[in-house]
């Protein structure tokens, strides 16, 4: 752990960094002491091999990296810089997603590229990060979310213009439905059925939604909620509609047409009886 003193020096130091066009030896060899501490942290990392300990121990190493943190985000420069980027990293991997989204929206606003391991663009690690936990989660329990709505929301909102594959932004989007569907809420429910169409959409093979979403239609339509369609493409309301073109051939004045010219036949028939009579009768 960092004393007061080192904490303050460390702040001090990133935001004079990231303030100067060009940094003084002092505050170089700062950032330098940095990238050091971060090498370090990273080997006793590679030497853990569960998950759940790796996260632990990087919920224990983040405070150190905190001040620096700080200062990076108050200079608001803007310039490359792998502490930052590792941490963002670091507390997605540790649950602390508040803290992620905020390092992440500086990082996407200043276009910061992330370090040289990552070979994908900061929205599609920030998604998969935070949601391919979330997703585990609910495959393990999907009675319980393991991150607040408000925060994916957030994290949408982020991301929302950003370029990523379409399979990653489907997660998000299956990430949110089966969140908000926890809710009693109706607009909550109505949300998540079209988050979950969105995520079908953008990918259709490994989505996996299908069923949800038939179940949540169901009940929107027991708590008197109209249902916004049937099924993740569509089609059930082309075939309420196809049905509705149907019905209308069905109509009385088409057999009122077919009677009537049986009504005109019968006085014919009468006149040739009565014309037999006669005949029989002379």
């Amino acid at each position: 752990m960092l004393t007061p003193a080192q904490q303050h020096f460390n702040r001090v130091m990133a935001e004079r960094r990231h303030a100067s066009r060009e940094p003084s030896q002092l505050e170089m060899t700062a950032y330098e002491t940095m990238l050091h501490r971060l090498r370090l942290d990273k080997a006793r990392l590679s030497r853990v091999q569960s998950q759940k300990a790796k996260a632990d121990l990087k919920r224990e190493l983040l405070p150190d990296y905190q001040p620096w943190i700080e200062g990076v985000l108050t200079a608001d420069s803007g310039q490359s810089d792998d502490v930052l980027t590792t941490v963002m990293i670091w507390c997605c991997d540790c649950g602390n997603i508040a803290e992620a989204l905020r390092i992440g929206q500086y990082v996407l606003r200043h276009k910061l590229p992330m370090p040289d391991q990552y070979r994908r663009t900061t929205a599609t690690v920030l998604v998969e990060e935070i949601c391919d936990p979330v997703l585990a989660a609910f495959k393990a329990n999907p009675a319980v979310a393991p991150v607040a709505a408000d925060l994916l929301e957030a994290l949408r909102g982020l991301t929302l213009n950003e370029d990523m594959p379409d399979e990653v932004r489907s997660k998000l989007l299956k990430a949110l439905g089966y969140t908000l569907r926890l809710t009693d809420n109706v607009e909550s429910l109505t949300a998540a059925v079209e988050y979950l169409r969105q995520a079908a959409v953008l990918n259709p093979k490994k989505a996996g939604v299908t069923r949800d979403i038939e179940l949540l239609q169901r009940a929107l339509k027991k708590s008197g909620q109209p249902a916004d369609g049937e099924g993740a493409d569509g089609k059930p309301e082309a075939n309420n509609t196809e049905t509705q073109t149907a019905t209308p051939p069905a109509q009385p004045k088409a057999k009122l047409e077919t009677k009537k010219p049986a009504a005109k036949s019968k006085p014919a028939a009468k006149k040739r009886t009565t014309t037999a009579r006669q005949k029989a009768a002379s």
